[in-house]
Order: C-alpha cells, then structure tokens, then sequence
C-alpha cells in the first residue's frame, strides 16, 4: 500500500512528499489534499495511506483514502516496541542494590488531568446541546431507479426492518461496489445504494464505517450542488456525534464544517441548520487543542 506523507501549513497550504499544493478559490486545503490523495489512489487501483502533520505542532493522524473517494482516519501510529532488556543475574551481594524513584512534579499531574478534564468537558457539552438530527432517519427512497435496483433495495429496507441488519448491510455493500465497478463511483445509482449502506452502518453501531460512507454521499452531493446535499451532511453529522477518537472527530469535524461552508456560500443551507453548525464548531474548536 503507497503511502504518503503530508504537511499542512498554517497559511493554507499543503505538502505531498515534497511537491506544494494550493487550493483553487473556495477550496480548503484539506479538499485539495483528499483530491491529490484520491488520484493517487485511481492511479494505483488501491487504497493509499498518508500520514497528516496538520500544522506545526500539531498531532498526526494517519489518513486512508480508496480509489472510490472514501476515506477514513485510522488509529494513531504505533511507536514501535522498545526490545526487552535482558535479563540480568542477581547482583553480588556487596553491591547494594538501590530504588530509583523518579519523582513526577504536581504541575505536570495537574496539567494532565486539567487537559483530559477540559476534553471530556467540551465533548460531553456538545454532544448534550446538540439534538439528534432528524437526518438520521433512513434516507428518503430515489425515484427512477431501474427495477433491478429499486427490488435489491426493497430486499435490502425489508431485512432492516425484519432486523437482520447484518444480512441488510452486506447486501448494500455488495450492491454499491457493483454499481460502483460498472457505472462510477458519483453515478447517482451508486450513490444511492452507499446512502442506503451509510445507514445500515449507523443502525449496526459502526460508527466508523458510517461516516466514512456518509462523508462519501455528503461529498458529492456538495460538489453536485445536489438540494439533498444539506441533509446528507447532517446524517454524517449524525454518525460523526457518535465517534470516541477525538482526532477523528477533529478531522471529519472539520470536513463537516467546509461542506457546510460550501453549501451556505451557495444558497443552499436551510436556515435550520445554524444550530448544529455552531455546535460541531465549537466541540472541534474545543477539541483542536487537545490532539
């Protein structure tokens, strides 16, 4: 799997193994870095893995992104191992052997809990002022699908509902890759059915998986200029509520707020949604510091 790595700088730009990006107008530089990533992944046919150094001083984060133009953050790299040390035979006994305690200062102790306190703080409030957006209801059924399509989804809502989510959700993945594979990725047939997946994803808990695959809908939806894009953003957003690893949270928060930015400088955010825009910025804001 390529990998990459990448350095955003805090002027707005971009760095990929040496080579600058800068975003086009009304572009941010983490859409011009997932476009530059994404046509890596089309050119390899495989998923391609960059490490992001998200301006200086800030922690890493390890990014996946498939040639379909999904991508998800992955767990925080491992540092690696330290070797054990070998064992060592008992000291001769004229050699005392003494305790070495390494004394840890109240400031470093109190800063720890402070920051650890302060995060949790900022989480818990804005996932308690937020309500639970209507958006996570299932997304309404596309009209004008073929009939092949419209019958496999029909199956599909009837093993949900029946509660056989397990069965409902490898169905709709089986039926967005071949949609996928035979008319494109943002063909709306096949965006559909990864809507239809996202959430089935959501119903089974797999947060994860649900915002990357409602990221994905969201997306094209704002680059289509699509009027069912506002309602796309909030089922992501719905999804991204429920995430525990707060860089994930801080970089698909991120996503959120420029798809919503996007879609406001267009006309095409409804009034309604100042409140759950202003929450998600704030609990990122918040969380920028700690991570």
């Amino acid at each position: 799997m390529a990998h990459f790595d990448v350095y955003i700088s805090g002027e707005g730009l971009a760095e990929i193994d040496g080579h600058t990006l800068v975003p086009a107008p009304g572009q941010s530089v983490h859409e011009v870095v997932l476009d530059r990533l994404h046509g890596h992944a089309e050119e390899r046919a495989g998923a391609v893995v960059a490490t992001v150094y998200d301006s200086p001083g800030a922690a890493r984060f390890v990014l996946e992104v498939l040639p379909d133009g999904s991508s998800r953050v992955l767990e925080p790299e491992q540092e690696p191992s330290p070797e054990p040390e070998p064992e060592l035979t008992a000291p001769p006994a004229a050699v005392p052997v003494a305790t070495v305690v390494v004394p840890v200062s109240a400031a470093d102790t109190a800063s720890a809990v402070a920051t650890a306190v302060a995060r949790a703080r900022a989480t818990a409030a804005a996932r308690a002022e937020v309500p639970d957006p209507a958006a996570v209801a299932a997304p309404a059924p596309a009209t004008g699908l073929p009939a092949d399509i419209a019958e496999r989804i029909g199956r599909i809502n009837g093993l949900a509902a029946d509660g056989r989510l397990d069965e409902a959700f490898a169905d709709a993945t089986a039926l967005r890759e071949s949609l996928t594979g035979s008319m494109g990725a943002e063909h709306p047939h096949a965006v559909e059915a990864r809507a239809v997946e996202a959430y089935l994803a959501h119903l089974r808990g797999d947060h994860r998986e649900a915002i990357v695959l409602a990221l994905a809908v969201a997306r094209i939806r704002c680059r289509a200029r699509d009027g069912r894009a506002p309602a796309e953003v909030a089922r992501a957003a719905a999804a991204w509520q429920q995430l525990d690893d707060d860089r994930a949270v801080v970089a698909h928060g991120r996503e959120l707020l420029h798809m919503w930015d996007t879609l406001d400088r267009h006309g095409l955010l409804p009034p309604g949604y100042a409140a759950l825009v202003g929450q998600v910025r704030r609990q990122v804001d918040a969380l920028e510091a700690y991570v």
